[in-house]
């Protein structure tokens, strides 16, 4: 191989173009090796890091970690067999994990699991349990419901930027 006069070597156009699809192959490996560890070290995208209503008598009880009972929360309705509920996941739970930071504000109930009778809270909210649904619930009290994916979205939004009238 030939140098140059300051003693570097010449290096070929072949050499170089490999150097260069190696340093690409390194750098994709690395950017998805980075994304999954990330991936796996998120934890708001996974329903068991929410504290869940267990069953239907409690929907209009709810406690924070002392004990203390809660006056102004989210309950978000979905089941394991829900599509809808299954398509906006990741979008649900990220802004429920944002609605968590301060205080104890969203809450989950799995309708596939969920103990006690349905009724108790399908004479409060007037309706049938569908899924996916949001039940605001207001000084205690039950105030509205939800249902559907691109509603249940839209409001979660509105409560997380502060522009939902009865949480302002």
């Amino acid at each position: 191989m030939a140098t140059y006069k300051k003693g570097f070597k010449k290096q070929n156009s072949e050499l170089l173009l490999l150097k260069t699809i190696v340093v690409i192959i390194v750098s994709v490996i690395l950017i998805v090796a980075v994304a999954f560890v990330y991936d796996s070290l998120t934890k708001w995208k996974n329903y068991d890091n929410y504290q869940t209503v267990n069953n239907y008598s409690d929907v209009f009880n709810m406690k924070d970690e002392n004990g203390e009972e809660i006056s102004d929360y989210v309950i978000y309705l979905y089941s394991n067999t829900c599509e809808s509920c299954d398509r906006i996941k990741n979008d649900v739970l990220k802004i429920g994990n944002k609605l968590n930071r301060g205080d104890d504000m969203f809450f989950l109930l799995n309708t596939s699991n969920i103990e006690g009778d349905s009724n108790l809270l399908i004479n409060v909210i007037d309706s049938s349990i569908v899924t996916p649904m949001i039940i605001i619930v207001k000084n205690g009290e039950y105030y509205e419901k939800f249902t559907g994916s691109t509603l249940v979205l839209s409001i979660l939004e509105s409560i997380q930027k502060s522009t939902y009238e009865p949480y302002n």
